[in-house]
């Protein structure tokens, strides 16, 4: 199977491996119709023979049940290629079927924008060489958008070389009803051969009905031709048959039995332009047929989702089986699942017996908010059913609960996921309690989700104690039967991980991690496919553990491998896993930062808030956080390459956002708003807005106040770090006094901290007491300065001893530092029981003799 986008260039592929095997004694061609009978035939001429299935995704499941089925009982006479936008389709077919579909192949246009100007100027030099004529001005104006298929960038140029209209700006819709009128123009000369009376609007309307409405035959499609007023009456079937005639002549039916207009962006537009001024010819009672063109078209254009909400909620009775049809195409889309949902939420939610229908079906992931709305009409069905029998579906509905807040999680509603989990975690209990055996390792699963919710809405110690008892359960489950459990007891270690980090116990933090990825490294060894995803997602949650623990360069590696990853996955799921691997980019270019590796860094972050902007566009209440962490993060590697002004601007944006979330969730955001404040005032300072850098990051401390109220563990090292921002920007405005007084209570918090756990700290501590010695010296206080330069060093000393290969230089660079300012001050024997001979002290020694 070879799925892409439209003229991304899959039927030029297909055509070239037929043209290759043609020279090996091979026949090929695309399937006909429905293809009755072609593999019969095959087997009877004892050719081995290609079969191409051109638009895969709107063939009917029978057929390429049918089909595929041939080639797998005669392997070596029948091969087939299907090919489709999307492989959404696939799942559709059966078990039986569906092993035997060997590969499936991507494919996507590599580039950026600056190819895409380049595509159009080579598409231009084209079209205009084969219609020779001369091209048109090929300025460096942008050309059209970061969403635009290879087919639309061809619409774009072949219009350009028509002189049309300006194609660089038009958005689809006005390029393919431009489209549509060339085709039109071809109808002119047919004419004269068909009844009086028949014109261009005509054969549109003719057209349209026959590709919303399928016909076999001619006969079929003249009968379909009555719902135009001239075509009516009994007295015109001669003018239907003619005019049904032309259609089948002009364009053959495919497979679905319509006709086969291609691209099917013309002919989707055609329909479009056609309804929006005979908006008769689509019926109520054509929902069934109609429904897949229009979901399909929604794809590209909007007024399709339009005309198909319309068409779903006046047939409200057969939306069941409009949605099967929908579903069984493959397409996808975030407005029309939004559509879909909205349906189902607003219109079928008082139709019992559409509901009972509905509940038969189970839409993709691709189909989040959907599924949700199935989930919620699940539940209500479930929590009847209790009322009336509560031991026989007291089980169901703990499972339709902990279905529905896994999708509502997946979208971004944790509060509600987090109402409909902890329910189904309490529910599960009491069966523990009655009947452990069966519902132990469902609790357990529920627990794990149940920490990870409580997390998300920032409740750490409740969701250390929820991911505990699920990593608890698997382990006692894992070791009765490992084959079983070991997965989701990796899931759950990986995810008591992040919640110990959260209340500071980062060494067991790191040892959960470490456990998690040792065990899905062994599952993705046997499967790759299955686990690699997992193992993606455990990487980067240890990268985050070894950067706490102050292993920087390991965080980096463990960071790129997950990267690495995410690459690769994206090339089989894009839309899966795009916010994952902005996700990973954006933790790679803070440690790739820390290490002093700006360049990469910056790479990494703008990398991740490109991805999160094409997000944002799709789903902006999801993704809008998302970005501001990347801005943020992008700001800080923009100060550090000394680009300091794109950096207030990309932490101005930060702030921005996290203020708008903070207002609708101020519990989840206000810690990423703290974060952002810190990091903008950093980048103020950078541009010499000390005031305004001071103003922002005392209102991060002010917030970082609050929160270590509240949890201490979680957001006391934030403090500190953000008290020795407000620190340097109070010394700027020299506020010398004040500087001092918030940096010592920085170092006050990292000394407790380093006493309890001296690794993860040491550094930091090392850090702030330096800068404690600098605000002493602003205030003449020499002998204090020194006293904490000695104390910093001997924190990097500890350091190096620790981990030479990650502190060594810096132990070095300090130590020579406070030699040189101990030699200025001319206590050159301290500077040499240090263990570092200042390079001049034998001449100072001697000048000052």
């Amino acid at each position: 199977m070879v799925v892409g986008s439209a003229g991304v260039g899959k039927s030029r592929l297909a055509l070239a491996v037929a043209e290759f095997l043609l020279g090996k004694d091979w026949a090929a061609g695309r399937l006909q119709g429905d293809g009755a009978g072609l593999v019969e035939r095959i087997v009877a001429a004892d050719d081995p023979t290609l079969v191409i299935v051109d638009d895969a995704d709107r063939v009917s499941v029978s057929v390429l049940e049918a089909l595929l089925g041939g080639a797998i009982r005669h392997p070596d006479l029948v091969r087939v290629v299907l090919l489709a936008r999307t492989a959404a389709a696939v799942p559709v077919l059966s078990d039986t079927v569906l092993p035997h579909l060997r590969r499936i192949e991507t494919l996507e246009p590599v580039g950026e924008a600056g190819d895409r100007q380049r595509w159009y100027g080579e598409a231009v030099r084209a079209y205009a060489r084969a219609l020779q004529v001369s091209p048109p001005d090929l300025s460096d104006r942008p050309v059209g958008s970061d969403d635009d298929t290879p087919l639309v960038l061809h619409a774009r140029a072949l219009l350009a070389v028509l002189g049309r209209i300006n194609t660089r700006t038009e958005p689809p819709s006005g390029l393919f009803t431009e489209l549509v009128a060339l085709e039109q123009r071809g109808w002119a000369a047919d004419l004269s051969r068909l009844p009086v009376g028949c014109d261009v609007d005509t054969l549109a309307e003719a057209l349209t009905v026959l590709l919303l409405s399928p016909a076999a035959d001619v006969e079929e499609a003249a009968t379909l031709l009555r719902r135009l007023p001239q075509f009516a009456h009994d007295s015109a079937q001669e003018s239907r048959v003619a005019v049904a005639g032309w259609v089948h002549r002009r364009y053959p039916l495919g497979p679905d039995h319509r006709p086969d207009l291609v691209p099917h962006l013309i002919a989707d537009r055609l329909v479009l332009d056609t309804l929006s001024r005979r908006p008769q010819l689509l019926r109520d009672q054509d929902a069934l047929t109609a429904a897949p063109v229009l979901a399909r078209a929604s794809t590209t254009y909007d007024d399709a989702l339009e005309q198909l909400t319309i068409l779903l909620a006046h047939k409200i009775n057969q939306l069941p089986e409009a949605l099967a049809i929908i579903l069984a195409t493959g397409v996808t889309g975030h407005l029309l699942d939004r559509a879909l949902a909205n349906l189902i939420s607003t219109d079928v939610v008082d139709d019992i017996r559409a509901c009972e229908r509905l509940l038969a079906l189970t839409p993709p992931a691709t189909f989040p908010h959907l599924r949700i709305a199935f989930g919620q009409l699940l539940v209500t069905h479930r929590r009847e059913q209790v009322e009336k029998e509560p031991d026989q579906y007291r089980p169901g509905l703990a499972k339709s609960l902990y279905i529905l807040g896994t999708d509502l999680w997946e979208v971004g509603r944790y509060r509600e996921a987090l109402d409909a989990i902890g329910e189904a975690v309490a529910i599960r209990r009491r069966l523990v309690d009655i009947e452990p055996e069966p519902y132990l390792p469902l609790l357990a699963s529920s627990l794990s989700s149940l920490g990870a919710c409580l997390r998300a809405a920032r409740r750490y110690r409740e969701a250390l104690g929820g991911s505990n008892e699920a990593v608890a359960i698997y382990r006692r489950l894992a070791d009765k039967e490992p084959e079983r459990y070991r997965p989701p007891f990796a899931t759950s270690l990986n995810n008591l991980g992040l919640n110990l980090d959260d209340v500071g116990r980062y060494w067991e933090a790191l040892e959960a991690s470490n456990e998690a990825v040792a065990i899905y490294r062994r599952l993705a060894d046997k499967e790759p496919d299955q686990y690699r995803s997992d193992l993606a997602d455990c990487l980067v949650n240890l990268g985050s553990r070894l950067r706490a623990v102050g292993r920087h360069r390991e965080a980096v590696e463990i960071t790129e491998e997950a990267v690495t990853i995410y690459r690769r996955l994206i090339d089989v799921e894009p839309e899966r896993h795009r916010s994952d691997l902005a996700s990973s980019l954006n933790n790679l270019g803070a440690y790739l930062r820390e290490a002093g590796r700006y360049r990469e860094a910056l790479q990494a972050t703008d990398e991740s808030v490109t991805i999160r902007r094409r997000l944002v566009d799709i789903e902006p209440e999801r993704y809008r956080p998302d970005l501001a962490s990347s801005l943020s993060i992008h700001g800080a590697c923009l100060r550090a390459m000394a680009r300091c002004r794109e950096a207030v601007k990309a932490g101005d944006e930060a702030v921005t956002i996290f203020r708008t979330v903070v207002d609708i969730e101020p519990e989840r955001y206000r810690p990423d708003l703290a974060n952002s404040l810190n990091n903008l005032g950093l980048s103020l300072e950078g541009v010499g807005r000390y005031r305004d850098a001071l103003e922002v990051v005392d209102e991060a401390v002010a917030i970082y106040r609050r929160l270590v109220d509240v949890e201490p563990e979680a957001y006391r090292t934030a403090l500190a770090d953000c008290l020795s921002n407000f620190g340097a920007c109070m010394r700027r405005v020299g506020r010398y006094r004040d500087a001092l007084e918030v940096v010592d209570e920085a170092v006050a918090i990292y000394r407790r901290l380093a006493d309890k756990e001296p690794e993860p700290y040491r550094a930091a501590l090392a850090d702030r007491l330096k800068e404690l010695a600098i605000y002493r010296r602003d205030l003449d206080d020499i002998e204090g300065a020194l006293v904490a330069r000695r104390e910093s060093l001997s924190m990097w000393r500890a350091c190096s001893e620790k981990d030479p290969q990650e502190y060594e230089a810096r132990y070095r660079s300090e130590l020579a530092s406070l030699c040189q300012h101990l030699a200025r001050l001319g206590r050159h024997d301290e500077a040499v029981a240090l263990g570092l001979e200042p390079p001049d002290s034998s001449a100072q020694r001697t000048n000052n003799a």
